[in-house]
């Protein structure tokens, strides 16, 4: 089952973070991030996902597609192994599992209110949701660690890898149950004219349409 606050949470740092610098003097980490939030329109890019579980074994390998429009407007698509695609439209979130012939739809407003996502829709401040601190250099990236405050959230931290030119390249994402996500990212473009059908979505003939008026963890 697709996960969707940690969807929104990983789509919220993707739009913040992609091609953020990391060595502007006299700026916070959160007020870099709050930055680029700003100023970021559109983004896509290609991902790859491992997850592993507390004993560090791998559980899940998995890559597809992401774009995502503002305000409110993604489009989260798993090609391998299996196809699943999830869809925001700017009011209601459609998660579509063709494997089941299932699609369920929820509103996106209560899906974005949960805890990071807001930020997904255009408000709120990173410094508000998150304490962010320099995680130093490592494989090759620059790192930042981002804890959220309060204890609603299923995950313990993020961890977001920046290259020399403060390109985002991976995320990390620690859950409480001591999994690790593990998303790396390529072909990043920002700012760039994305077809508006991408957010659009409407469910094939035949499928089972399943309305929910709450996420779902």
């Amino acid at each position: 089952m697709m996960r969707t606050p940690f969807i929104a949470a990983t789509l919220t740092l993707v739009f913040m973070l992609t091609a953020v610098g990391v060595h502007a003097a006299a700026v916070t980490p959160a007020q870099r991030l709050d930055h680029l939030f700003s100023q970021t329109r559109t983004l896509s890019a290609h991902f790859s996902e491992t997850v592993q579980n507390a004993n560090a074994a791998t559980i899940k390998q998995s890559s597809g597609t992401l774009a995502i429009s503002k305000p409110g407007r993604f489009r989260w698509n798993y090609k391998k192994p299996y196809h699943q695609l999830i869809v925001a439209d700017g009011k209601k979130l459609w998660l579509y599992d063709p494997g089941l012939q299932q699609v369920t739809v929820r509103p996106e407003t209560r899906v974005l209110a949960a805890g990071p996502a807001a930020l997904l829709a255009g408000s709120g401040k990173v410094a508000d949701q998150f304490t962010v601190s320099d995680g130093g250099e490592h494989d090759g990236l620059h790192w930042l660690r981002l804890v959220p405050l309060g204890g609603e959230s299923d995950y313990t931290a993020m961890r977001v890898g920046l290259d020399a030119q403060g390109q985002l390249r991976e995320l990390i994402l620690e859950s409480k149950l001591g999994q690790t996500t593990r998303l790396v990212f390529s072909r990043i473009e920002r700012n760039v004219k994305l077809d508006p059908g991408l957010f659009r979505f409407s469910p094939p003939a035949g499928v089972d349409v399943v309305h929910q008026r709450s996420p779902v963890a």
